[in-house]
């Protein structure tokens, strides 16, 4: 049963349409006049109005108007002669349902009546999914700011000393993301430098990175070799994410500050980029191992490397969404882009450097980011 209140300063027409809708069971409240509809409208809420458009002082369009301030969803038939079809149309305009012509037609207001009663459940039906979803979705934000704050909380802290800076810039392409560092320094003479990239991006790559997020801290403070921390990191995934798809890439390395001895071990990672003072030249220190988290191999299966790094000389670990960002025509900035934009700007201090390399990837990539991006900018003094 429909709620529906008809206002017509014509007594039979009230009579006719009252007697039409009860014996189709809906409840049916009538008025005289605008002004009592209007005092009706504020007390009760219609599912429909029939209205007639010329009724004195206050007409059709101000019940209308009274109509959708109170509900929005009510629906709203318009009454009108044939020579007020214009006006009747801006009611139209203004939200109401349909406009009928005077005389009344009755199998055609039987049927305007159903499908504007129709109109208005779909409508409340509607209205009631996108609330529900908004919802939804405000849930999801709120548990998506605190699964950022909690990302955020694990970040290593940038250093800067008498024997190099560490600066790290992290950009998640949907506030929490699968990349990962840690940084430490055991305030003698190792540094060690970690970073990790999740298969995937978004919700389910955050949660193993805070799953794994103390295992690597536990492998790295125990100053094991580079190839070690792979291997224990690659056998404690297997054994924990076995059968979820869920793999990382990583690259870990231990630089004496001392010697500048630097021991490097790289799993399916993009290949550190070192910059070389005294030649003004890049080099690549490339992954040696296989992904991590696909099958237990044995210790000595994982490879490290060593070279020597000298004073001033710079290192560059990041992960593959700062190469996947593409410009407007689709072209990925790629290891020479980056390069490009470390090149511009080598002889800045390791912070310095982390924004302008970031400033010029926002610059190429117009703001569109796919993947999140991690960038660990290392500077020996």
């Amino acid at each position: 049963m429909s709620e529906i209140l008809i206002v017509d300063d014509e007594h039979p027409i009230r009579v006719l349409l009252q007697e039409i809708l009860r014996k189709a069971d809906h409840n049916v409240i009538a008025a005289i006049n605008g002004q009592e509809a209007i005092d009706l409208i504020q007390q009760n809420n219609f599912d429909l109005v029939i209205s007639d458009m010329h009724m004195g002082k206050l007409g059709g369009i101000d019940v209308l108007h009274a109509a959708k301030e109170r509900n929005p969803l009510t629906e709203v038939v318009i009454l009108t002669g044939f020579g007020s079809i214009s006006t009747a149309v801006e009611a139209m305009q203004l939200g109401a349902f349909v406009y009928l012509t005077k005389p009344i037609d009755i199998q055609e207001f039987r049927l305007k009546i159903q499908q504007a009663l129709e109109r208005k459940d779909l409508r409340e039906q509607i209205a009631a999914k996108e609330y529900e979803i908004r919802e939804h979705q405000e849930l999801i934000e709120r548990d998506l700011q605190l699964a950022a704050q909690i990302q955020r909380s694990i970040l290593p802290v940038q250093i800067t000393n008498k024997k190099f800076d560490v600066a790290i810039r992290h950009y998640p392409m949907i506030g929490v993301g699968g990349d990962f560092s840690d940084i430490y320094y055991n305030e003698e003479s190792e540094i060690y430098l970690t970073i990790v990239d999740v298969t995937g991006h978004g919700i389910a790559a955050a949660l193993l990175v805070n799953r794994i997020c103390m295992e690597i801290r536990r492998l790295v403070r125990e100053q094991l070799e580079p190839a070690s921390i792979l291997y224990y990191l690659n056998d404690f995934i297997v054994d924990s994410f076995e059968g979820t798809g869920m793999f990382l890439t990583m690259f870990s390395c231990a630089l004496n500050v001392n010697t500048g001895s630097l021991r490097f071990a790289g799993s399916a990672h993009p290949p550190i980029v070192l910059w070389r003072k005294e030649a003004n030249r890049f080099e690549f220190l490339e992954s040696q191992n296989q992904i991590i988290g696909f099958e237990k191999v044995q210790h000595n299966s994982f490879k490290q490397n060593a070279t020597v790094i000298e004073a001033e000389d710079k290192l560059f670990l990041y992960t593959d969404g700062l190469l996947e960002i593409e410009n407007q025509k689709n072209k990925p900035l790629g290891i020479d882009g980056l390069v490009d934009l470390l090149r511009s700007g080598i002889f800045l201090n390791a912070d310095e450097i982390s924004d302008h390399v970031l400033s010029g990837m926002q610059s190429f990539a117009h703001g569109v980011q796919r993947d999140d991006i991690y960038l660990i900018v290392c500077n020996l003094k």
